[in-house]
């Protein structure tokens, strides 16, 4: 299924563009004038490519159909493996990243500093998912109390594992 199936609109218009290619191609070959001649095919074309296209329309509705619903399991399942894996880059991203700030010319551009930055970065993109993802499941307003509460609540989950981090680096 490499094939892309084209909507009606797509494909009508890509028919109509070949066969008018077609017909000023032959009609310069024969030395008459394009246009002219483009008339006169084209109303007899018209009505082929008419019965054509709703034989190719019915086909390609069938096989959207199909397509649908095997390009949402597709999507879901990518959407699940995108994340991690998206993260997974992000993470060897960020490694080079702090590695070429660390090296670069300026004294003040230190691991430890890209490191904050980093933490900053991902505290405001997480309170940003907090508000979108609020919006499209709740129907009722995200209050201050709620954004808050929530806000505090990645703050202890954030601390609690950077505690657990620290008291097993040091066991090593």
């Amino acid at each position: 299924m490499n094939k892309k199936i084209l909507s009606f609109e797509e494909y009508a218009a890509n028919k109509n563009l070949d066969s008018s290619e077609e017909i000023t191609e032959s009609c310069d070959a024969c030395g008459e004038d394009p246009c002219v001649c483009e008339s006169e095919e084209v109303e007899d074309a018209e009505e082929v490519e008419d019965a054509e296209e709703v034989e190719d329309a019915e086909e390609v509705e069938d096989a959207e159909e199909v397509e649908d619903a095997e390009e949402v399991e597709d999507t879901e399942e990518e959407a699940l493996e995108s994340c991690s894996e998206q993260l997974k880059k992000c993470y060897e991203y960020a490694i080079k990243e702090a590695c070429d700030y660390d090296k670069d010319d300026y004294p003040d551009h230190t691991l430890e500093g890209y490191l904050k930055e980093n933490a900053a970065l991902v505290a405001s993109l997480t309170a940003s998912t907090l508000e979108q993802a609020h919006a499209e499941l709740k129907d009722d307003e995200l209050t201050v109390e709620i954004y808050e509460s929530c806000l505090n609540a990645m703050k202890e989950s954030y601390n609690k594992k950077i505690d657990e981090l620290k008291e097993s680096w040091s066991a090593k």
